[in-house]
């Protein structure tokens, strides 16, 4: 067992039953809105054979094989709904073996909060909108044969968990196709995109939501991709970028101060704001406290410095300087925070969501998972 495992506790993955779960935690159900940090097949079911976690290595680690994940195994929403006690949850548009008794996963890769025509259609707005969708055929199913073994309760819908876990692609965007500076993206980008997730959790409340998480964005400038691809040349004394890394914490600040707003106007809802970007920042900084190796090299790649190049990506082959490279993954990833030049590797969506229940990164702090749930080990 790793070292780190032995200070953040026991790593053994409990998964019950519906009907335990819900005499355990009081939030019945968890609706996840997000990109590919908590996509567990989304962009997959709308377009398939058109992304990269859908090929090897990917889910290497947990599943053993690809499972449309952009990790090598599973990503925070995954630990989060096991520590509740609820299965993984399906993702919407999964037409065949899906159960969304406790939830359902509206994330699609690619997703931005604004509309654009980046990565992929699926923004926000549209993932509320098929929110809006499955809530009104779930009510008129239940109230035309009865409750369905298969669906969320009509309860569930306002005593249940919402959480948005999306932003980082809106950076990317404008960064790489619109070409901004980080000082053009401050102040012509990110106070739209945080209006944005405000407005988004206005929606939701409409709908009948009463707890509502909103992640951050992480520190970018730590990650292999923003290394290679913008090769910035003010790196901090951990080797993330200082001047990407501030526009993020910029963007927080807008999007903590946004939600505070929010939260004036909706004193019968709890809305909180969860501080990802300290915790995955602090694997960067103390890695050997984690059991980590390499923070701000990829685990699955090509070589270099970051192990990333992106016309090479995980698990695809290509032409690098005259030379035919396919990029693997690493031997041992949990020894690696970043798992594919972007996204975080199983052992760091573990330790990453360990750590926001711990109940210390929710804003307001008066807010807790532990009060009202019995939360499971992961």
């Amino acid at each position: 067992m790793m070292k780190s495992s032995l200070m953040l506790g026991t790593l053994v993955l409990m998964v019950l039953l519906p009907a335990v779960c819900h005499a355990a935690c009081s939030f019945p159900a968890i609706f996840n809105f997000g990109d590919s940090t908590s996509d567990t097949g989304g962009l997959h079911f709308s377009f398939p054979y058109n992304m990269l976690a859908e090929n090897p290595p990917y889910g290497k680690t947990f599943f053993g094989k690809p499972v449309n994940r952009y990790s090598d195994g599973r990503l925070s929403i995954d630990f989060f709904a096991n520590a509740l006690g609820y299965p993984f949850l399906s993702p919407y548009l999964q037409s065949v073996g899906s159960s969304y008794t406790n939830g359902v996963n509206f994330a699609a890769a690619g997703a931005s909060v604004r509309g654009t025509n980046f990565i992929a259609p699926l923004s926000l707005t549209v993932q509320i909108n098929q929110f809006k969708i499955f809530k009104q055929q779930v009510l008129s199913t239940i109230h035309q044969r009865g409750p369905q073994s298969f669906l969320p309760s009509e309860k569930a819908f306002w005593s249940g968990i919402y959480m948005i876990e999306i932003g980082g692609n809106d950076f990317t965007y404008s960064y790489q196709t619109l070409k901004l500076s980080t000082d053009q993206v401050q102040k012509t980008v990110l106070p739209k995109v945080a209006r944005s997730i405000a407005g988004a959790v206005m929606e939701l409340y409409n709908e009948g939501a009463r707890t509502i998480l909103v992640k951050d964005v992480g520190p970018q400038g730590c990650g292999p991709f923003w290394l290679t691809y913008f090769s910035p040349n003010d790196l901090d004394q951990h080797g993330c970028s200082t001047s990407f890394n501030q526009a993020v914490q910029s963007y927080n600040r807008m999007l903590r101060a946004e939600l505070a707003k929010v939260r004036k106007q909706l004193p019968q809802a709890n809305v909180v704001y969860v501080n990802t970007y300290d915790i995955l920042y602090d694997f960067i900084a103390n890695p050997s406290y984690y059991g980590f190796k390499a923070t701000t090299s990829a685990c699955c790649g090509v070589g270099g410095k970051y192990n990333y190049d992106y016309a090479v990506q995980c698990g695809i082959s290509g032409m690098i300087h005259g030379k035919s490279v396919k990029a693997e993954s690493c031997s041992d990833p949990a020894s690696y925070a970043n798992w594919d030049g972007v996204h975080w590797t199983d052992q760091a969506n573990r330790l990453l969501t360990q750590k926001i229940l711990e109940g210390k990164y929710f804003e307001p702090s008066s807010f807790s998972i532990s009060r009202t749930c019995q939360l499971q080990s992961i």
